[in-house]
C-alpha cells in the first residue's frame, strides 16, 4: 500500500518529464524564450533613447515612442533632467497651444506684451518673483482680464530689454532666453507698435480697463499685475475654477515660463547627476530650502532688495527636520540648498551632530552668491557669472522635486514655488510642508497645504 502511494506520488513528476521531451512543447518553450529575450532588449533600447531624446529633443519624446515611454520618461530620470512638456497634455499642452498660434501675423491674432521696468538694470527681483510676475501676466492674457467668453485670448510676449538676470549672456541674447524658452513662436514683429492708437493700447496701472478689440496691448511698467479671477475660463473646462484645482494652473503656468532651454537643460543634467544618490528614494527624502541672506531684515547688501523678513534661526529649521523624522523613521535624506554658504553650512553641520542618521544631499558646485536679488548676481561671487547663478538656482529647485517632506518659510516666494512645483510636479507620493516663516496669502496657503485657505484663514 505504501509503495502504491509512493508511485503515485512520484508519477506526476515522471510524466512531466516526458511532457517536455515532446517536439512541440520544446517548440513552444523555445518560442517563449525568444519573445522574453526581444522584450527585454526592447525595453533595454527604449530607457537608452529616452535618455537621449530627454536633452537632445527640448524635453520632447521622437514621435514614434509610446505612451508608456513617454511615462517612462520621468521614471527615468530620478537622477537626472526632468521638467514637464507640452508633450505631457493637459494645461502644459493647452498653455502651449495657445501661445503658439498658426499665423502669428494675422489680424485676429492679439497680443499682450510683457514690458520691463522702466529702469530695468536695477530691477531686484529675483528668479521665482520674475516668474510669478509672468505667471499672472500669462493668465491675464489667456482670459484677455476675465473677458475671455467675449473676446478669447491674448498672446503673451516679452520686450527685448536687457534682462539683470541674463547681463553678459554668453550664449544667447539678453533677455530671459538667455535661460529660458521663448513663451510663443511669435516675434516682436508681429505686434503692433505703441503709436498706432487704432491698433494698439497700453496700461498705466495694471488694474486699468481696456478696449478688448485692441490687437496689441501693452503691460504697465510696474512691479505689479492684474489678478485673475477666472483662471480656467479659456481652458473649456465646465465648472471652471469653482470645479478645478488653482495650484495646478498656477504650477502649470509656472512650469510654462520656467521651461529651461536646450543648453540651460544639459548643465542643470550634469548637476542633478553628480549632485543626486542613484538609491535617492523620495518619499524618504527631506527638502529644506533654506532663503537668508538680503531676504533677511537689516543685511548690509549692496544692491540688493530691500530685507522682508525676520529671519528664523537655523535651529528652528532643525525643529522641523526633526518633527518629520519622528512623523516618518522610514525618512533617509536631507537635501539641504541656500544661496547663503555660511547658513547652508552651519545648518549641515547642526543635522550631522543632531541627526547623524540622516544622510545630506547637497547641490554640488553651487554658487551660493549670497543674495537672491537678480540685479547684481556677478557682483557677488568672484568668477561667478550671472548663467552660473541662474544654473546653480535652477538645480536647487529641481532637486528639491526630489522630496516629501519640505521645512520652508512661505514668506519667501522662493521656497514656496519649490513646495508648490513639489505638490504638482514632484516625484514623491505625497508632500508635506513645516512652515518656520508663514506668510498669509493664497500662494502660502498652496505651499503649506496644497489648497486655498479657508474664508477668515488669510488673516491668522
Amino acid at each position: 500500500m505504501v509503495a502504491s502511494l509512493q508511485h503515485r506520488r512520484y508519477e506526476p513528476k515522471a510524466a512531466s518529464a516526458r511532457q517536455w521531451q515532446n517536439p512541440v512543447l520544446i517548440s513552444i518553450g523555445a518560442l517563449i524564450l525568444i519573445t522574453l529575450t526581444n522584450y527585454i532588449s526592447i525595453a533595454k533600447y527604449v530607457n537608452q533613447n529616452e535618455k537621449k531624446a530627454l536633452l537632445t529633443s527640448n524635453n520632447n519624446l521622437p514621435a514614434s515612442s509610446s505612451s508608456t515611454a513617454r511615462l517612462l520618461r520621468k521614471a527615468n530620470s530620478l537622477t537626472s533632467y526632468w521638467w514637464p512638456s507640452q508633450d505631457d497634455g493637459g494645461l502644459m499642452a493647452k498653455i502651449y497651444n495657445v501661445q503658439h498660434p498658426a499665423d502669428c501675423s494675422s489680424p485676429s491674432t492679439k497680443f499682450f506684451v510683457l514690458r520691463s521696468l522702466m529702469k530695468n538694470e536695477r530691477d531686484t527681483r529675483g528668479l521665482t518673483a520674475f516668474a510669478h510676475a509672468a505667471s499672472s501676466h500669462l493668465l491675464h492674457a489667456l482670459t484677455d482680464g476675465d473677458k475671455f467668453k467675449k473676446f478669447g485670448s491674448r498672446i503673451l510676449i516679452t520686450d527685448d530689454v536687457m534682462w539683470p538676470m541674463a547681463k553678459n549672456c554668453a550664449n544667447g541674447p539678453e533677455t530671459r532666453e538667455c535661460y529660458f524658452e521663448p513663451l510663443t513662436n511669435c516675434k516682436l514683429s508681429d505686434v503692433d507698435p505703441m503709436n498706432t492708437s487704432n491698433s494698439s493700447a497700453f496700461l498705466k496701472d495694471s488694474s486699468d480697463e481696456y478696449d478688448r478689440s485692441i490687437r496689441t496691448l501693452y503691460s504697465a511698467r510696474k512691479k505689479w499685475f492684474r489678478l485673475t479671477g477666472q483662471k480656467y475660463s479659456w481652458t473649456g473646462l465646465g465648472g471652471g475654477d469653482i470645479d478645478h484645482s488653482t495650484i495646478f494652473m498656477l504650477a502649470a503656468t509656472l512650469a510654462y515660463y520656467l521651461r529651461p532651454n536646450p543648453y540651460i537643460r544639459e548643465q542643470i543634467d550634469k548637476r542633478l547627476r553628480q549632485s543626486l544618490p542613484a538609491d535617492i528614494d523620495p518619499d524618504r527624502t527631506i527638502g529644506v530650502p533654506i532663503r537668508r541672506s538680503d531676504k533677511c531684515y537689516g543685511h548690509t547688501l549692496e544692491g540688493s532688495a530691500r530685507g522682508e523678513l525676520d529671519c528664523p534661526a537655523l535651529d528652528v529649521y532643525l525643529s522641523g527636520v526633526k518633527q518629520f523624522v519622528d512623523f516618518d523613521p522610514l525618512v533617509e535624506n536631507v537635501i539641504v540648498t541656500s544661496e547663503d554658504k555660511a547658513a547652508c553650512d552651519e545648518f549641515v553641520e547642526l543635522v550631522k551632530k543632531e541627526l547623524p542618521q540622516l544622510r545630506i544631499i547637497l547641490n554640488v558646485g553651487d554658487v551660493q552668491q549670497g543674495t537672491g536679488s537678480g540685479s547684481m548676481l556677478e557682483a557677488y561671487v568672484d568668477q561667478a557669472s550671472n548663467e552660473d547663478v541662474v544654473v546653480s538656482a535652477l538645480t536647487s529647485m529641481h532637486m528639491h522635486l526630489r522630496a516629501r517632506y519640505f521645512v520652508i518659510t512661505s514668506l519667501s516666494t522662493w521656497t514656496s514655488t519649490i513646495a508648490v512645483m513639489a505638490r504638482v510636479y514632484g516625484f514623491a507620493s505625497e508632500v508635506y510642508v513645516h512652515d518656520v516663516g508663514r506668510n498669509r496669502n493664497l500662494f502660502a496657503a498652496l505651499a503649506r497645504k496644497g489648497c486655498e485657505p479657508l474664508t477668515g484663514e488669510r488673516g491668522k
